[in-house]
């Protein structure tokens, strides 16, 4: 097998990259939103709360970004398995967001299913039946 051949469908890696993208330039937005005045030491403490997950939102894009056009571009396994933990990220924030009725949650709904097809995409590759 050439070196062309065992690498993932661009489709498959562009979206899955263009997804985390979206997913850390939303995290940023959040993270560098003005708190407006904050008056009192709760809404502080939200705000500087709401800050740093801002960042580690953007980290976790950032690092899916990294993964999906390198290592899964390649066709390696383990960046296969270790991106799923991607999708699942993202549909749990939709969830909670749902729950808590905030109107972005149908945004990363929708970001969490293209990360999960992006991934089905090449999963022949990655899963072999046993024998």
């Amino acid at each position: 097998m050439d070196r062309w051949s065992s690498r993932v469908p661009w489709i498959s890696w562009g979206l899955l990259a263009a997804v985390a993208t979206l997913l850390a330039l939303s995290a940023l937005w959040v993270a560098f939103e003005p708190a407006g005045d904050e008056t009192s030491e709760a809404a502080s403490t939200i705000a500087r709360q709401r800050g740093v997950l801002g960042f580690l939102g953007a980290g976790l894009g950032l690092l899916a970004a990294i993964v999906s056009a390198i290592p899964f571009r390649r066709g390696e396994r383990w960046a296969w398995y270790a991106l799923w933990l991607f999708p699942l990220a993202i549909g749990a924030v939709a969830a909670r967001m749902l729950i808590d009725q905030f109107p972005l949650w149908s945004y990363y709904g929708l970001l969490a299913v293209l990360a999960i097809a992006a991934l089905l995409i090449p999963v022949r590759r990655f899963v072999r039946p046993p024998g």
